[in-house]
């Protein structure tokens, strides 16, 4: 009951009534003994007269927003019919809307609905649409939506790699009030906050850097949870403008913003509605995924061929290989570069159309590599290509223009490296790269590229599969890049930069789904650096994340410790299907003006980045890394190579669990890799720093080195460990903390033996490293390890 009540409207199952200026929704669910309530706050819906420049090199973006020129910060609420609401945004508290330089007049649409899930209540879900109804006072309107505050704090926004400013800064999930996130699909950056490498990256190259905030995929929404209750919610954004959240409000550079509120009796509810209804769902990832480590490799035939000799010699199993270099390299002053010409050189793979097929006889799957973009000078570097793709499609009119109607050429690294951009919003651009590059010339099909899109110039070589012949084809790419587009960029349906720009990883991911679901390989999958909100539809076939480039070290701001947070982060915003490059991807060694900055795998860094990987992974796949030659490899020492089958055995005994997971992945929308306050008290939402493979399986990683022991949280109930089989009873109501041992090979690791499931899972991990007796019984666990540990790594009791 609203005691000061204007005058109260029903809405379905909501009812909305206008108080003094505040708004509140009501809804009520069928069942007497249940209620949820939105409260849209006083001043919900405010405005700012506001200006942004955005500028790009390399892709990296440099924002700049001065201070607003007038501000509108007051809520005044008019009318209310059916859900309508009017009013406007004011200058100064007010009664009315009656001075229109003072104020900006504004509508809102809210849409009530709910969802039931089975034998686990009702999820309400209420969606919104505010737009400014004279905005022509306004040089660029910065509209604000508030949404309830949040005791608990909030989490999600998309993959993020440290939410809080604390030390370190993955001691928390939980974005600090009062600090405005950008929300803008970019560069990760180098550093992303570590000093002074952070700013010694940014003042040398454009920015390189990145800051705490900058991500591949951030994605306006969030989640929070009662502690209290266990309730849950979620708030989300789908306008796609620059966008920027702060304080449980999402603001946006648009004269329009659109959203929606999920509300729900746990976490699980929320997620289910929320990937359900607004993010989508991944649709699942193939099962010979589950069947060992994917290696990343490159070099050529020979080199590659090495490799796998050496691997498999040491009994690591491979489920696949992926060679980025499949379309050859180019050299320029920044070093050797894969060539962005979407076509197989037949120079660096001469017998790819054999390898591929002996490969695939023995399960050994080849993963490629492609981005939306085309590079120049293909010529110069790669006289015997087939295709010159960059001068098909601009000749085609496929590639994005400047504002001179011109190609848009940009540069990557180097200002030698320069590239075209597919324009991803015209339909036969689209179907130009679908059948010539991902139907063609990486599933080998090539009837229909062939016959639709013949080369511009005559080409008299011999058709192989991988440039414009039928064969096998590839199980697999990394679909790179899509957070390059700029923002004064000329689209073909006339769709603005600034809209386009963080939409733009959304419509890459959904030209690879489209195509893979055409040409019906199910058993084909891609993963994805850049997303948004929606990303997860976009990529229902085929699609999964991999979290970005983490520096080749420990550190939690772009090191192996801000993996575990880009998991957590990104499941609880509808990101459920995840993996990272074992080892870390960017190293360095660089001096300017007197100052120098090295990055550098270590062997115990490397070993600890496949612990987390094997575990929290949906694929296990390793990276060279940005300076092959320099970075430590998982083939360079016995250690590293027995290990890397250890923990590649380790994920294929696991996998049978995954495959569960993933289905749950995609037919309700949870995550693989779940933060405490899933199943063990809305008291622990937000912590860090340890998870749960679903419900059955507890990790805590170790993310220093020279770490022996590990102290983790184990909540209340039984727990078995992994490697000593020790159970460990915990009677305390809010669990309490207990310490292990950890050396490297060892992770802090415990089965939930209340959960019956468990037991099978275990069982079958424990059988495939030889700790069960003939019975089936676990003998004497420890020991038996002990024994076993020798055998798998060459050496002691540990790795």
């Amino acid at each position: 009951v609203c005691c000061r009540m204007m005058r109260p409207f029903n809405l379905n199952l909501f009812a909305v009534t206008a108080l003094l200026g505040t708004l509140c929704v009501s809804g009520v669910s069928t069942s007497a003994s249940a209620s949820e309530e939105l409260w849209l706050t006083d001043n919900f819906f405010t405005v700012s007269d506001s200006t942004i420049s955005v500028t790009e090199k390399d892709g990296n973006f440099n924002v700049t927003i001065p201070p607003p020129l007038a501000t509108y910060p007051y809520t005044v609420i008019t009318s209310i019919n059916d859900g309508l609401v009017q009013g406007c945004a004011c200058q100064a508290p007010a009664s009315s809307c009656s001075s229109s330089k003072a104020s900006v007049p504004f509508t809102c649409t809210f849409t009530p609905s709910k969802r039931s899930r089975a034998g686990k209540g009702t999820s309400l879900h209420t969606t919104f649409s505010c737009v400014l109804t004279d905005a022509k006072a306004l040089t660029q309107p910065l509209v604000t939506f508030k949404f309830p505050a949040s005791s608990s704090g909030v989490t999600g926004l998309g993959i993020q790699f440290s939410p809080s400013p604390s030390s370190p800064p993955s001691s928390s999930l939980l974005f600090p009030p009062s600090t405005p996130v950008p929300l803008f699909v970019g560069e990760q950056g180098v550093g992303r906050g570590l000093e002074p490498l952070t700013s010694f990256m940014s003042k040398n190259f454009h920015g390189a850097g990145g800051t705490q905030y900058s991500t591949y995929a951030p994605s306006p929404v969030y989640t929070s949870v009662d502690v209290v209750s266990g309730s849950a919610s979620a708030c989300y954004l789908v306008s796609t403008e620059y966008a920027s959240y702060n304080s449980s409000s999402f603001s946006v550079y648009s004269p329009s913003i659109a959203g929606g509120y999920v509300s729900s009796h746990d976490y699980y509810g929320v997620l289910e509605t929320l990937t359900g209804d607004v993010t989508g769902r991944f649709g699942g990832v193939p099962t010979w995924v589950g069947k060992g480590a994917v290696v990343g490799m490159q070099g050529g035939s020979d080199v590659v061929k090495a490799k796998l000799s050496k691997l498999e010699a040491a009994g690591v199993p491979v489920a696949g290989l992926w060679l980025q270099d499949w379309a050859g390299k180019r050299v320029d002053s920044f070093g050797s570069r894969v060539l962005w010409n979407w076509e197989l050189d037949t120079n660096f793979y001469p017998d790819w159309p054999s390898m591929l097929s002996e490969w695939s006889s023995r399960g050994v799957n080849v993963l490629a590599y492609i981005n939306p973009c085309v590079s120049t000078r293909v010529g110069e570097f790669k006289p015997h290509a087939r295709r010159d793709m960059f001068l098909e499609a601009r000749d085609r009119g496929f590639l994005i223009r400047d504002a001179e109607g011109e190609p848009y050429v940009q540069s990557s690294a180097s200002d030698e490296f320069q590239f075209g951009t597919v324009d991803l919003t015209m339909p036969d651009a689209r179907e130009w790269y679908q059948a010539v590059v991902i139907e063609c010339n990486l599933l080998c099909k090539c009837k229909r590229a062939n016959k639709l899109y013949p080369p511009l110039t005559e080409y008299n070589g011999t058709l192989v599969c991988g440039m414009g012949g039928e064969g096998v084809g590839v199980k697999g790419y990394m679909a790179d890049f899509g957070e390059y587009l700029p923002y004064d960029v000329t689209l073909s349906t006339g769709l603005s930069g600034a809209t386009a720009h963080n939409d733009w990883p959304r419509r890459w991911s959904s030209l690879n789904s489209d195509a893979l679901e055409a040409a019906n390989a199910k058993d084909v999958l891609y993963f994805s650096r850049s997303g948004g909100l929606r990303s997860p539809e976009a990529g229902s076939h085929g699609g999964m994340f991999w979290v970005g480039d983490q520096n080749t070290a420990w550190d939690a701001h772009d090191g192996l410790e801000s993996v575990l947070t880009a998991y957590l982060t990104a499941g609880s915003s509808g990101f459920t299907l995840t993996h990272s490059d074992v080892g870390g991807y960017t190293s360095l060694d660089i001096e300017k003006d007197g100052e120098r900055h090295t990055l550098g795998r270590t062997e115990e860094l490397v070993l600890r980045w496949m612990e987390l990987s094997a575990v929290a992974d949906c694929m296990f796949r390793s990276h060279e890394g940005n300076q092959a030659d320099k970075q430590l490899q998982v083939w360079d020492s016995e250690r590293l190579t027995n290990a890397f089958g250890f923990w590649a055995t380790f994920h294929s005994l696991l996998w049978p669990l995954k495959e569960r997971l993933i289905g749950e992945a995609k037919n309700k929308g949870y995550p693989l890799v779940r933060g405490m306050w899933y199943d063990h008290g809305a008291d622990k939402f937000g912590m860090n720093g340890q998870f749960m493979l679903g419900t059955q399986l507890l990790m805590k990683p170790v993310f220093a080195p020279g770490v022996a022991k590990t102290e983790l949280w184990l909540p209340r109930g039984s727990w078995v460990d992994v490697w000593t089989c020790e159970a460990v009873r915990v009677k305390e109501e809010g669990g309490r903390n207990h310490t292990v041992d950890s050396p490297v090979g060892r992770p802090a690791m415990f089965w939930d033996w209340d959960r019956k499931d468990s037991k099978g899972f275990a069982k079958k991990v424990w059988k495939g490293l030889g700790m069960l007796d003939g019975e089936g019984k676990v003998e004497a666990c420890a020991e038996r390890l002990k024994w076993r540990l020798p055998k798998v790594f060459g050496g002691k009791g540990e790795l």
